[in-house]
């Protein structure tokens, strides 16, 4: 059996302390996005859309956070922005609520009964914009997730700090 101890050669090899950088210096140096200086709006998209993924893309770049890996995730934003502005067009012009008449025969004769009823585009546009507010979250672009990413969690300092 082998006496204890550490093993010449195993385990991870150790970084040079000359090649570590602080955390204020790794936040000067720009993520590198991929091939493109900007994220490209997928094909499938609407012309609508890909000015809104423009929009997102460009926000995202000025933070050095667009990566390719979020490309369907801001695009999926796109669709959902997009959807937003339509719905809130038609409940602008046609307004929240519409009647809807049925006959039924009551004793012999006919019954006309008028229900008033929210339009179906409030509920499409309740659901679009619930999940325009998750995705914003998941890209950290909604303020409170801004504020996370701008200052970083802190703690108070304690005494166990030096542990």
């Amino acid at each position: 059996m082998a006496s204890g101890g550490a093993r010449p050669g195993s385990g991870r090899k150790r970084q040079s302390p000359a090649l570590k950088m602080t955390a204020a210096e790794r936040a000067k140096v720009p993520v590198p996005i991929g091939a493109g200086e900007a994220m490209i709006p997928p094909m499938h998209l609407s012309s609508i859309a890909r000015g809104l993924f423009n929009e997102i893309g460009d926000i995202l770049v000025a933070q050095h956070r667009a990566e390719p890996q979020f490309v369907q995730v801001v695009a999926l934003l796109a669709m959902r922005l997009e959807q937003i502005q339509r719905f809130q067009a038609v409940l602008e012009m046609m307004g929240d609520t519409c009647t809807s008449k049925t006959v039924r025969k009551v004793g012999g004769e006919q019954v006309v009964t008028e229900m008033i009823r929210a339009r179906p585009e409030v509920a499409m546009l309740s659901d679009a914009m619930r999940q325009a507010q998750s995705l914003l979250g998941e890209l950290m672009l909604s303020p409170s997730a801004a504020m996370k990413l701008a200052t970083g969690k802190k703690d108070a300092p304690g005494e166990f700090d030096d542990f």
